[in-house]
């Protein structure tokens, strides 16, 4: 069992029959997704009886469509284009006892909330949160901050992006598909903004700021790597 999951037992135990939240943040791209599946895989393992499940704060998105007519499509990513009496809401009734909820569906390949689709929660005994803006809706039992260095950072966006691009070229429904028909020194520039003015600024103003009130600070390194992990 990973040390971080050691330490969300810790905590849990002082509370072992309470419906918990576990909040998981950090930078696009710095790997929350990852760390928080492998996270409930690693509680899960350990008690078999404790059951977990993950939400994106992305379900909770406004739609590309909402973005643009509340003026917003240039700060996705930022606070205000999520829905975040929506998240509030859903952990509130998971909190309260319903068994199941039914949150929107977020597609990557669209970057857009799945018109009509949607995803069901069975209540889980620890309900693991992770995105950009988990630590913005402060209904948690303990969170956790992935650091890493800024340029390392951008280094896996932009792989990532790249990885969507390419995985576009054959798929015209997909976000990324008109990008994957650009000349690299046409697509650069494009990504380079992206990163500039909504990733950077995102992480610069709204993200690194919660890493004070993280009760758990996981850094990592080059590959992924995690060098430390910091109890507050």
């Amino acid at each position: 069992m990973s040390k971080l999951a050691d330490e969300i037992l810790k905590s849990y135990k002082a509370n072992w029959e309470k419906f918990y939240v576990v909040a998981v943040t950090g930078s696009v791209a710095v790997g929350k997704t990852t760390i928080a599946n492998q996270l409930a895989q690693d509680l899960s393992q350990a008690f078999p009886e404790l059951t977990t499940a993950v939400i994106s704060v992305d379900a909770f998105i406004f739609s590309n469509q909402e973005l643009h007519d509340r003026g917003l499509f240039d700060k996705k990513g930022f606070p205000d284009s999520y829905d975040l009496q929506g998240l509030h809401a859903a952990i509130s009734q998971l909190r309260a006892g319903s068994q199941n909820i039914l949150i929107p569906k977020y597609s990557l390949a669209a970057n857009d909330i799945a018109k009509g689709e949607f995803e069901k929660i069975t209540r889980p005994k620890i309900l693991i949160i992770e995105g950009v803006t988990a630590l913005q809706v402060r209904d948690y039992d303990i969170s956790v901050y992935v650091d890493a260095d800024e340029k390392l950072i951008y280094q896996w966006f932009l792989k990532r992006t790249l990885a969507f691009i390419q995985a576009a070229k054959n798929d015209p429904a997909s976000f990324y598909y008109q990008l994957s028909k650009m000349p690299i020194p046409q697509l650069m520039p494009l990504i380079e903004r992206t990163w500039q003015q909504t990733n950077l600024r995102n992480l610069k103003e709204f993200i690194e700021p919660t890493k004070a009130q993280a009760d758990i600070i996981v850094h990592k390194t080059s590959k992924h790597k995690t060098d430390s992990i910091m109890i507050r």
